[in-house]
């Protein structure tokens, strides 16, 4: 019952577009990754719609031979058009796409270098967090992917691109301030997925996401992180041990080590006490209850106070 009630949480509207409230920070945003391990490309992109703050946010990332492609846009938004969903999800660089609402994407880049296409299909049903979940977000959903697609670059030759990948899709007013920190991850397995968030706030300790075993979806009970921190300048995690516990006792123990000394990105943003830094990083893992390898996305934000 509890599982059905969650998917029942999410109607396929909630895959378009929202009326924002009044609030300056009310945002709406859509997120994929992906990762083909035999090609070695991998790489995320987001969009945020702030309304109220009349802008959208662009961003495009992609990861292959050790390097990085790195494209962020924030044009105005001198009109929220909430039913012209076209429109607004893309700024003709980068374009999504919705070819089944809750199901099915396709996300489209276009470089001088290249153009990246993409499609994002469901592995299992959307999983939807729950209803402020995390203080981050008011309402939040994921699902693992398979991903298809192509790499053509300019000289004409194109890469056939195959994979796992996550989406996910907030909206409601957004935080990232007001945490000591947090760790998120996106697992991809060939027989089982997760996704999670672990916040940690002055008020305690919240642990949000599932577990998927190739058959069902199980709420997360309990995450435990243990990362370890490279020599670079940001002090950034480099590998992270993980061990999943979902409602039922079962466990997952999980080493997520980056792709390469590339495959990460940090953002930071500056607020009225310091800063956030957020470090998000493409990594290879190892189940170690069995060795099987799988890929994903390992995160990591925390707060440096001035």
């Amino acid at each position: 019952m509890g599982e059905r009630k969650r998917i029942e949480n999410v109607n396929l509207s909630d895959d378009y577009l929202h009326k924002p409230d009044e609030r300056e920070k009310w945002r709406e945003s859509y997120y994929f990754n992906w990762i083909d391990s035999e090609n070695k490309i991998s790489g995320f992109t987001t969009l945020g719609i702030v309304p109220n703050e009349h802008k959208r946010e662009f961003v495009f990332i992609l990861f292959r031979d050790n390097k990085r492609d790195v494209y962020y846009r924030e044009p105005e938004l001198t009109e929220y058009i909430q039913n012209d969903i076209d429109e607004m999800l893309s700024d003709k660089k980068l374009t999504y796409q919705i070819i089944k609402p809750l199901e099915e994407w396709k996300i489209k880049y276009v470089s001088r270098k290249y153009t990246f296409e993409l499609t994002f299909s469901n592995r299992h049903p959307i999983y939807y967090f729950g209803k402020d979940s995390s203080a981050s977000w008011h309402r939040h959903f994921e699902s693992s992917g398979i991903v298809t697609g192509t790499l053509t670059k300019k000289s004409g030759r194109k890469i056939q691109l195959n994979g796992y990948g996550q989406r996910d899709k907030s909206w409601g007013y957004r935080d990232w301030h007001g945490f000591e920190k947090w760790y998120a991850g996106h697992f991809q397995f060939k027989n089982w997925a997760s996704g999670f968030r672990k916040d940690y706030r002055n008020d305690g300790v919240e642990v949000s996401g599932y577990i998927w075993d190739g058959n069902e979806t199980t709420p997360l009970e309990e995450v435990e992180v243990s990362p370890t921190y490279g020599n670079d300048a940001f002090n950034s995690p480099i590998i992270t041990e993980y061990t999943l516990i979902d409602k039922n006792n079962n466990r997952y123990n999980v080493l997520a080590k980056r792709i390469s000394n590339n495959s990460f990105m940090r953002f930071a943003r500056d607020y009225e006490d310091g800063y956030t830094e957020l470090f998000e990083q493409m990594v290879i893992m190892e189940d170690k209850t069995n060795g099987n390898v799988g890929s994903g996305m390992s995160e990591e934000l925390r707060t440096q106070l001035s």
